[in-house]
């Protein structure tokens, strides 16, 4: 399992390093571009779930073309009341991408109206960060229903609580666990929620936590305008949150001497010198500390995957459904491919044994049918196989391949009877034809 880890941290790594020298590359042939003709840029933002709008079944790259001088005419849209959308009138708000400098965007006055305030803060509360911040990457945290979910309200609730909990909970030797030992029955008493707490409150109000910046689109439409106004409210509102607190609660070499550098003594002695290198120690603080809830016990930090280069816990790897989420089959399903036969037979035999009964019951799992429905059946997807326009297959319909494996030899029940509820939610969501 910690050899697991160590590949799964360093391919992080080395994906982010080869994602900066792309990046680099990439901005270096556009402003090359900019000096020969107009401002040039991809059309790529990602519309949220309430808003969605006519979709492609193929993930496509929109070709760059230029800027034009007028912003195209945005229709009016409805939202529900109450929503951040309606309440802070973000249909009123300008082009996100107006003024040609979106990096530098502050979103309206809006946030001094109380109803925009209450509706932001209402919406802020209830969202998971991992699936605010990291949609597709972050799927175990879609999957999975926990008893007790991450969300922000959570991190911000007592974070200057968290903090001496964890410090008490490191005082105590029965609390010290050793390398990649676990022991989930000491998740009340040794505070593992508070470990995650604090994690992820150093993570969003120092550490660079806040979802990263979409590039410049060209003739947006009004929802992706108003996507990206709502993330900025989101940025707002963290900002403004983490303000609050005292910067005394800031996890440093210089103010916690020993918290440091038992969280910098839990990291592999292998990665631990090119870990410092390339990102500093200060980037395993927040991930050694979710690793270590995890291995306390605590739900959420247990199903935490590595989502970005400098994002790189796994604490999937100590957690009660290690044995799923480290499987190949919920690699396979993660990544989304699209809908076929096989993959469908690998995923609902994978179904049928996450729901089946445990002997402690602890260790069963509760999963979102809904999303597993929409996940499956709904584009886009991301091939293994890319193949040119000319050959691009048909896509099946999910009721098609269900109907396919009815009609094979899979006469196992447990997967007929994951066959029966997904055929259920994907009638009621209208996605199975």
């Amino acid at each position: 399992m910690n050899q697991n880890l160590r590949k799964s941290r360093w391919l992080w790594g080395l994906i982010g390093g080869l994602g900066l020298g792309v990046v680099t590359a990439v901005c270096f042939v556009l402003l090359n571009a900019n000096n020969r003709t107009q401002t040039e840029a991809p059309s790529a933002v990602n519309k949220p779930k309430e808003l969605s709008v006519g979709t492609s079944s193929r993930s496509t790259i929109a070709p760059i073309v230029a800027v034009v001088d007028e912003p195209p005419n945005l229709p009016d849209l409805e939202f529900p009341p109450g929503s951040v959308e309606e309440a802070c009138g973000l249909s009123e708000f300008p082009s996100y991408w107006e003024n040609g400098d979106f990096l530098d965007n502050e979103p309206p006055q809006a946030l001094e109206s109380e109803e925009c305030r209450t509706a932001l803060e209402t919406r802020m509360n209830a969202l998971n960060p991992y699936l605010w911040s990291y949609t597709t990457e972050a799927t175990s945290f879609a999957f999975v229903v926990l008893e007790k979910p991450l969300t922000f309200e959570r991190i911000f609730a007592d974070p200057a609580g968290d903090l001496a909990r964890v410090q008490d909970a490191l005082s105590r030797p029965e609390c010290l666990l050793q390398r990649d030992e676990t022991n989930w029955e000491l998740k009340e008493s040794c505070s593992a929620d508070a470990f995650m707490n604090y994690a992820m409150f150093n993570r969003y109000c120092y550490s660079g936590g806040i979802r990263p910046r979409e590039v410049y689109v060209e003739n947006p439409t009004l929802v992706q305008s108003i996507t990206e106004w709502k993330h900025e409210l989101a940025e707002s509102w963290i900002e403004e949150k983490c303000d609050t607190f005292a910067p005394e609660l800031r996890l440093t070499a210089d103010r916690y001497p020993e918290l440091t550098e038992w969280l910098w003594a839990l990291a592999d002695p292998e990665d631990r010198d090119m870990t410092e290198v390339l990102y500093g120690r200060k980037s395993m603080f927040s991930a050694n500390l979710i690793e270590y809830a995890a291995r306390l016990g605590d739900d959420a930090a247990g199903i935490t995957q590595p989502v970005s280069r400098r994002h790189i816990e796994s604490g999937a790897g100590y957690g009660r459904f290690s044995w799923l989420l480290d499987s190949e089959d919920w690699y396979e399903f993660r990544g989304k491919p699209e809908p076929s036969a096989e993959h469908f037979r690998h995923t609902f035999k994978m179904l049928a044994l996450a729901s089946a009964r445990r002997p402690d019951p602890r260790d069963e799992i509760e999963f979102d049918w809904e999303w597993v429905a929409r996940h499956l059946c709904e584009p886009p997807y991301s091939p293994d196989i890319h193949y040119e326009d000319d050959e691009l297959p048909e896509l099946k319909s999910c009721k098609e391949i269900v109907h396919e494996l009815r009609q094979s030899e899979l006469n196992i029940a447990p997967v007929h009877r994951a066959l029966d509820k997904f055929e259920q939610v994907a009638l009621e969501l209208g996605v199975y034809e």
